[in-house]
């Protein structure tokens, strides 16, 4: 078979594969059958690195994704039990990273799995979802961004007492609203500077386009998709995409904390991430602009307290 119906396996996530059977190369476009289905490489094989490069078929990459997730989630629970949040965070980064691959493939219907792991580990260790947006990584991404705002989160509805049911959906929001940005080209996601109004309408369409991949594509609903939707929307209707004054109670939420996160994280040419006090003192003048709710702002100034 030609090489493009292969993928390169990652080492350090070989072990994670049991389902899905994993090849080797053994010529220029040759692959062989290396380990099968429902079994798992030898711990000694593993720790001595005593395998070649393996690779999976392109038809099994969905059934891989999974069984990385599902390792991912029994780390982050792990990990959540001994307090390491360094070690949440990173796992989570890279959990979210696999789950992004291939959104519109179903992949993002694990992902009740991991709010419910953060949502049980944060009820005995609450310092855990604190420490999340102050950890830092060399490089801000996307995925990092989303694990931010869901940590975010998470932490208002804690604070908020909501019921475990409405927690779940709308950190699970939180996680996915900017699923839609996977399709944006990266010369745009990316540009080190200003964007064009050009390169800004196209990027105007992530919110659209990350409502169709979570509720037609994965089938997520429960408002999931619609506060994803509308996190750009503001409340005097100068947001988009749709320039709306009707916003949902998640799409609020999520249009403050989005804003609150990529200020306080995200260095850009044009201007340099802000202190927390300094962004909560310029988003309280979009508040009094009429922009975002005054209660909701208010309760999450308190939130990250």
């Amino acid at each position: 078979m030609d090489q493009p119906n292969y993928i390169r396996v990652r080492d350090s996530q070989i072990n994670y594969y049991i389902e899905v059977p994993l090849y080797h190369q053994t010529g220029k476009n040759g692959y062989c059958l290396y380990k099968p289905a429902g079994t798992k490489l030898t711990e000694i094989r593993l720790n001595q690195k005593r395998h070649p490069r393996l690779f999976i078929q392109q038809t099994d990459r969905i059934i891989a994704i999974r069984e990385i997730q599902k390792e991912f989630n029994r780390q982050i629970s792990d990990s959540i039990k001994t307090g390491n949040a360094l070690k949440v965070k990173a796992t989570l980064c890279n959990l979210v990273e696999e789950t992004l691959a291939e959104p519109r493939s179903g992949t993002l219907r694990s992902a009740p799995e991991t709010i419910d792991s953060l949502i049980t580990g944060y009820s005995k260790h609450p310092d855990i979802l604190k420490a999340f947006a102050s950890i830092s990584f060399k490089d801000y991404t996307t995925v990092i961004h989303s694990v931010n705002v869901m940590a975010l989160t998470l932490g208002f509805c804690f604070y908020s007492n909501f019921p475990l049911q409405k927690t779940r959906k709308i950190g699970l929001a939180a996680l996915l609203h900017d699923v839609g940005k996977t399709e944006i080209p990266s010369s745009i996601l990316k540009a080190p500077r200003k964007l064009s109004t050009q390169e800004f309408n196209i990027m105007k369409t992530h919110p659209t386009v990350g409502r169709e991949i979570i509720r037609d594509k994965n089938k997520i609903g429960g408002g999931v998709a619609e506060g994803a939707y509308e996190h750009h929307e503001k409340l005097d209707g100068s947001g988009y995409p749709l320039g709306t004054t009707r916003i949902s109670y998640i799409g609020q939420l999520l249009g403050i904390i989005d804003c609150y996160e990529a200020l306080t994280n995200e260095d850009r040419p044009y201007r340099r991430a802000r202190q927390p006090l300094e962004t909560l003192k310029f988003l309280k003048n979009d508040v009094e602009a009429g922009k975002f709710s005054r209660d909701i702002f208010e309760k999450f100034c308190y939130s990250l307290i």
